[in-house]
């Protein structure tokens, strides 16, 4: 069974990321959610770019706990993050977004 883009990047951490997060950064990027994760898309600069956005988004994430389950990052993950998404954003051309990701809504 073939793997969604939408599937590939919330599989970038256990975290739950909203679907609407994910939705917005992938529109932003030019990325169909939707589609089929395949090694072309995986290595286009939109789909990087995306998962860029993802860890950026990840690296200000607040901490939840839901139902006895706790998600929750350490600075040094919260840097790692950041220095990933730097990374990829450098790689790309693009320099670490202004633009903040907030989380939306109160369930996870």
């Amino acid at each position: 069974m073939a793997t969604t883009i939408q599937n590939s990047l919330n599989s970038i951490s256990a975290y739950p990321i909203p679907l609407n997060t994910l939705q917005d950064i992938a529109e932003e990027r030019g990325v169909d959610i939707e589609g089929v994760a395949t090694a072309e898309i995986r290595t286009s600069s939109q789909f990087q770019l995306a998962k860029a956005d993802i860890y950026y988004w990840l690296s200000k994430a607040p901490n939840v706990s839901q139902a006895g389950i706790s998600y929750s990052f350490s600075d040094r993950d919260r840097l790692n993050f950041s220095r990933q998404a730097n990374a990829i954003y450098r790689k790309n051309g693009e320099a670490l977004p202004i633009r903040s990701f907030g989380y939306k809504g109160t369930r996870i």
